[in-house]
């Protein structure tokens, strides 16, 4: 994964107190761990959050952790 795909999503994460950041942040350090497997509910809010996402820069960020984490 880019790190700065990564950069980009802790700066939105550390930025934003909700629970959209608190789930998107568990998925970045999951990127980091190779033992943790991500399930089927993170793939799904995933690819909602990407749907919905207005900002090209981290709608291509998030993008980048859904390749890494299930592609």
């Amino acid at each position: 994964m880019d790190e700065y795909s990564r950069i980009v999503i802790e700066q939105y994460c550390m930025s934003h107190k909700s629970k959209k950041s608190r789930r998107l942040q568990e998925l970045l350090d999951m990127s980091y761990n190779m033992e943790s497997e991500p399930d089927d509910c993170d793939a799904i809010f995933l690819e909602k959050v990407i749907d919905s996402e207005k900002n090209a820069e981290m709608k291509e960020a998030l993008i980048d952790l859904d390749d890494f984490l299930f592609g």
